[in-house]
């Protein structure tokens, strides 16, 4: 038996400053569907990606000197959310016209296909990647 045996779906959980501003961004402006919400907490899904939200979080006696805090430092960040489309040309343009900011324009690695990066309103890093 392995964890991949009793996984019923697998989730992203992100700290983030401002709980309201951030599901703002999730839901508004990328397209996530708000599945359920609690103070201090949000569960987001887009398609078969499931996305928590959560206030920053102290320690808890099941996660006992853990602090869930979002990313200190705009440069650094633990997180990259890849969204695999079938044209990365027509997402980026869509979501500027959503007033979503990008890095950079999509580019072609050295590998093949497109991709472009964008920042989430914590610094979390999302990417929108062609094969």
């Amino acid at each position: 038996m392995s964890l991949r045996d009793h996984t019923v779906q697998v989730a992203t959980m992100l700290a983030v400053a401002d709980l309201d501003r951030s599901l703002a961004f999730y839901r508004d402006r990328l397209g996530f569907e708000v599945r359920e919400e609690q103070p201090g907490i949000a569960l987001l899904g887009h398609g078969s990606m499931l996305l928590y939200l959560v206030a920053d979080s102290p320690p808890t006696p099941d996660k006992p000197g853990v602090w869930l805090s979002p990313p200190r430092e705009a440069e650094r960040t633990p997180v990259n959310l890849v969204f695999r489309v079938g044209d990365c040309r027509v997402v980026y343009a869509e979501l500027q016209s959503a007033a979503v900011e990008f890095l950079t324009p999509p580019r072609q690695p050295p590998w093949g296909g497109w991709r472009c990066f964008g920042r989430d309103p914590d610094g979390y890093l999302f990417e929108i990647e062609q094969p």
